[in-house]
């Protein structure tokens, strides 16, 4: 995840405010008109939603490789459980096997 700092992009390298815009008496607090100010803010906003927009892109990555990584530990999970039940029927069969060859020299003994 890579963010720049608002400030490296806020300002622009050809802004220069007019000498006029800035001692003018038509420029009041209601009429701002092109003040560099107001630009700069505008490009803060859009830098901010850019910005916004590429975190949001980075969690749903992160939220992808954490659902794929879940995935694979589920995977790991039941190998580990099919490995577990298939070596606890190997050790029945070895049980049934002794009790059976057991019960057979019982039985040809009588």
């Amino acid at each position: 995840m890579q963010l720049q700092p608002v400030v490296m992009n806020a300002f622009h390298h050809d802004l220069a405010p007019d000498s006029g815009q800035i001692q003018s008496p038509t420029n009041t607090y209601g009429n701002t008109g092109n003040s560099p100010f107001i630009w700069i803010l505008e490009r803060a906003e859009e830098i901010s939603k850019a910005q916004d927009q590429r975190i949001d892109d980075d969690l749903k990555a992160h939220a992808k490789s954490q659902s794929s990584t879940a995935k694979l530990l589920n995977l790991l999970q039941l190998q580990y459980d099919l490995d577990d039940m298939q070596f606890s029927a190997t050790l029945a069969k070895n049980v049934a096997n002794q009790f059976s060859q057991a019960l057979t020299t019982l039985t040809q003994r009588n």
